[in-house]
C-alpha cells in the first residue's frame, strides 16, 4: 500500500507506509532526550524531511540518468530501506547500467559535499550547525552504503555492468553480483549480532538489529532479483519461440493421410 503525492519530472512518486515508520524512528533519535521541548522537535522533523528529500534526488538521479539513456521509470517508491524505481524494461547494455547505478551515489556526494560547507560557514556549534552536519555524514554514509559491490545496491549494479562489459554474458554477471549481494546482506547480519553482543565504538543493541534487519533484506533481495532475471529469460524465449511459430497452418485431413 502505498501513498500517492503526484509526479516529480514526470515519474509518478509515492510513500510506501513503512516509510513512515523510519520517518518516526529517525525524528525520535534526532529529538532524544530534548523530548519535552518543541524546538528541538521541529529540528528533528525539519531534519528528517531534509534527509528523505536527499533520498529522493539520490533515486531521481537514477531515473534521470536512465531516461536519458532510453530505459523509462514509470514510478518512484520511498520505502523503509530506501527507495525503489519501477522501470517499464531493463537495461540492455552494461554502460547504460553504469550510468544509472552510479548516478545515484553520485548525487548523494554532492549533497553531502554541499551540506558540508554549509556547516564550515555557520562556524558554531549550534542545533542548527549540528543539523547541517548530521545531513552531510548521513548523505556521505549513503553513497558509501550503496557503493557496496552486492546487488541490488547501486554499488552490485556497478560490479554487474563492469563484470557485464568484460565478460559478454548478463546471465553470468548478475549471478556473480547477486552472490556478492547474498554475502554482503549475511556480513551485516553476522555484524549486527556481534554488535548486540560486543556493542564496539559505542553502537547500542539497537543498531545491531537494524544491521541484521538490512543485511537479512538485502540476501533476501538479491536472491528475488536474480530469480526475476531467470523468469525474464524464459519469458523472452517464449515469446521469440512463439514468433517462430507459424500464425497459420493447414490440417491434413486423416484420411488423406497415407497409411
Amino acid at each position: 500500500m502505498a501513498l500517492n503525492l503526484g509526479k516529480i519530472f514526470g515519474i509518478q512518486f509515492r510513500l510506501h507506509f513503512t516509510w513512515f515508520i523510519i520517518f518516526i524512528i529517525v525524528t525520535v533519535s534526532l529529538v532524544s532526550p530534548n523530548y519535552f521541548q518543541w524546538r528541538y522537535w521541529v529540528i528533528g522533523i525539519a531534519a528528517s524531511l531534509l534527509f528523505f528529500a536527499s533520498v529522493v534526488a539520490h533515486e531521481l538521479a537514477h531515473s534521470l540518468v536512465g531516461r536519458a539513456n532510453g530505459i523509462p521509470v514509470r514510478s518512484l517508491t520511498l520505502f523503509i530501506f530506501g527507495g525503489v524505481a519501477q522501470m517499464t524494461r531493463e537495461v540492455t547494455r552494461p554502460g547504460a547500467e553504469f550510468k544509472m547505478a552510479i548516478a545515484g551515489p553520485v548525487c548523494s556526494l554532492i549533497i553531502g559535499g554541499l551540506f558540508g560547507m554549509v556547516w564550515l560557514l555557520l562556524d558554531g556549534i549550534t542545533d542548527l550547525a549540528m543539523v547541517i552536519f548530521w545531513l552531510a555524514i548521513m548523505n556521505g554514509a549513503l553513497a558509501v552504503f550503496n557503493l557496496l559491490p552486492g546487488f541490488p545496491l547501486d554499488g552490485g549494479r556497478v560490479l554487474r555492468s563492469l563484470l557485464w562489459h568484460f565478460t559478454g554474458s548478463y546471465r553470468l554477471s548478475t549471478r556473480i553480483a547477486t552472490m556478492t549481494g547474498q554475502g554482503v546482506g549475511y556480513s551485516l547480519a553476522l555484524g549486527g549480532i556481534l554488535v548486540i553482543f560486543l556493542r564496539p565504538f559505542g553502537l547500542l543493541w539497537f543498531d545491531g538489529v537494524w544491521f541484521i534487519l538490512i543485511g537479512g533484506f538485502l540476501a533476501r533481495l538479491a536472491s528475488v532479483s536474480y530469480r526475476q532475471m531467470r523468469w525474464q529469460e524464459a519469458a523472452a524465449q517464449h515469446q521469440a519461440d512463439s514468433t517462430l511459430m507459424p500464425s497459420e497452418y493447414s490440417i491434413i485431413p486423416r484420411d488423406n493421410i497415407a497409411d
